[in-house]
């Protein structure tokens, strides 16, 4: 735990350096998992500390009269604490309206930094106009980050901090309840994937996992039993229906533009939604290089669309997969509705 808290707290030091001495303080919250795939690559983290510090020690050198931020680091003590963390941030915020410019930063993964999308998107608007995020790329997959390296992400708290907006997905089950991606959602064979991946990860050190979840994947049709899907996509007053498909896997995303699976370009364009008709392990396997590359859309399987909400009816077990995490639907979870949510979290961005 010494070297994550060193870390975590060079990252918290680093935000001092990133306003001029004549600005205001920028408030800093620091949320940290400690079990992030970061910080069990022991010697990856020796390597970041030692560069982090470098980096410190040359900004002390030159802004010695850099006047002290306020600043507090959060460490996750189980999961969903990540969301917890963040709610009372934001509630605090909200509560005493100091109206000082608020950073918060994520120190984790993808599922780290989707828990605290999720309080961030029940957030008001005002409030989110006042309190900015970086989510650093220290998991797994990191798709759901900020940037895409370390230098990337220093330079984006050193920088002038400009933002945009980014949006979610809201996932809703029969009963009312709904999840939230804020990268991808997906329904199928990936999610399939995505759940022995963090299952054989948690068990087995290293790379070795990799082995047992390509074996696994062969086993889908026999543990899941896809059956025909009908499928509504709403874009505006237009609408689209496929039915009666049996598909490998439906792909929703917040915008195009998107990857999953530790960098996957599965939305490659302007679309933000990709349908994967039925195909054969065998052939699934045959042609997982085009997903890698992006140029899947030349299979006849794939179809790609634009949608601001994807409504699915089905009736059988089926794994939904939310920014790497998984949860596994009923058939009285459906009809499930994937609906875009406006863009309105700032995070940071170059």
């Amino acid at each position: 735990m010494d070297l994550i808290s060193t870390y975590a707290n060079g990252v918290s030091e680093l935000t001092k350096f990133s306003r001029s001495a004549d600005k205001a303080p920028l408030i800093v919250d620091v949320i940290v998992n400690p079990h992030a795939g970061f910080f069990k690559r022991r010697k990856t983290l020796e390597r970041q500390v030692l560069e982090l510090e470098h980096k410190l020690t040359d900004l002390r050198s030159r802004y010695p009269g850099r006047r002290v931020e306020i600043n507090t680091i959060h460490f996750t003590e189980r999961p969903g604490h990540a969301h917890q963390i963040a709610d009372a941030i934001l509630a605090k915020e909200a509560r005493e309206r100091r109206g000082i410019e608020h950073l918060v930063v994520g120190c984790g993964g993808d599922g780290t930094a989707n828990e605290i999308c999720r309080a961030f998107v029940m957030a008001d608007d005002a409030l989110l106009d006042r309190v900015k995020l970086l989510r650093l790329p220290l998991g797994t997959g990191n798709d759901v980050a900020d940037a895409r390296t370390f230098d990337e992400a220093y330079d984006l708290i050193l920088g002038d901090q400009r933002t945009v907006r980014t949006g979610a997905v809201a996932v809703t089950v029969a009963d009312g309840r709904v999840h939230w991606a804020f990268n991808i959602a997906s329904v199928g064979f990936d999610a399939y994937i995505a759940d022995l991946t963090n299952r054989f990860k948690r068990l087995i050190p290293g790379e070795a996992y990799k082995a047992l979840v390509n074996i696994g994947t062969l086993f889908y049709g026999q543990v899941v039993h896809p059956q025909p899907m009908d499928i509504h996509l709403f874009n505006g007053r237009l609408e689209t229906e496929v039915k009666g498909m049996v598909p490998s896997m439906v792909i929703v995303g917040a915008s195009g533009h998107r990857t999953y699976g530790g960098h996957m370009p599965v939305l490659p364009g302007d679309e933000n939604v990709c349908i994967v008709d039925g195909m054969s392990i065998m052939r699934k396997i045959s042609q997982k290089k085009l997903f890698y590359l992006g140029t899947h859309g030349e299979l006849p399987e794939v179809s790609f669309h634009s949608a601001d909400r994807v409504d699915i009816d089905y009736r059988n077990r089926i794994p939904l997969q939310l920014d790497g995490e998984i949860v596994w639907l009923e058939a009285n979870d459906f009809p499930l509705s994937l609906r875009v949510v406006r863009a309105k979290i700032k995070v940071l961005r170059r």
